[in-house]
């Protein structure tokens, strides 16, 4: 099964640019669309994302979010490094997760920052031919992000969004399905739009194989409804 975890670190307030809302009760409705070129069909599902906990403590803010595939991540905003950060994962899917469980998410909780890195795995590559068909790769690997613009409009299926800051990620890793063949290179490339008072209303994803076994895949996320 593919995990989708990946997808929903969250953001937003209306009142200030808090990217990063961590009130108990916020709920996320989305779409996502997975497009195989190998078999030339799209997948269609959606993904509900619940805030069901938030603490407020000294050093920052703990908060949690369930989502409806049954997966719940826990994350920290630290006010004094002025980051995000994972710091738990329940996931239901048996691949779960190579990357570090507890990681920086975004190393700025305002956007100060243009220019970072963090640890990604592959979330969508999969097999399509015998003897690989439905083997999903295994690989850890840097993304390298970057603020490509700020004070952006974006429109999805819930509205039109502005000013946003819309972020670009690449990276690139490896992995062997096959002794006989040796190992698969894959690049990866991710596009977000997050807005304030709603948070991430867009994402897109590619990782793409020269591998005829497994192809290119792409994933496209998008905001139905935001409720507060």
């Amino acid at each position: 099964m593919i995990s989708y975890t990946f997808v929903f670190i969250l953001v937003g307030c209306k009142n200030e640019k808090n990217f990063f809302p961590h009130q108990q009760g916020l709920i996320w409705n989305y779409e996502i669309k997975i497009n195989s070129d190998y078999t030339g069909s799209t997948e269609t599902k959606r993904l509900t994302v619940t805030n069901i906990a938030s603490n407020i403590m000294g050093k920052g803010i703990i908060f949690s979010k369930i989502f409806s595939n049954g997966n719940m991540l826990s994350f920290f905003k630290d006010k004094f490094e002025d980051n995000l950060i994972r710091t738990a994962a329940k996931v239901v899917s048996k691949s779960g997760y190579d990357e570090p469980v507890k990681k920086i998410i975004y190393p700025s909780l305002g956007f100060k920052i243009n220019n970072w890195k963090t640890k990604s795995q592959l979330h969508i590559t999969k097999g399509y031919q015998p003897p690989l068909r439905d083997f999903v790769p295994s690989a850890i690997f840097n993304i390298f992000y970057s603020i490509k613009k700020r004070n952006v409009s974006v429109t999805v299926k819930a509205g039109n969004f502005k000013n946003c800051i819309y972020i670009e990620g690449e990276g690139d890793s490896e992995f062997i399905a096959d002794t006989r063949s040796g190992p698969i290179k894959v690049d990866i490339f991710i596009k977000e739009w997050i807005c304030p008072g709603v948070g991430l209303v867009k994402q897109q994803r590619q990782e793409h194989t020269k591998a005829s076994a497994f192809g290119n895949m792409s994933l496209e996320k998008v905001l139905i409804n935001f409720k507060e």
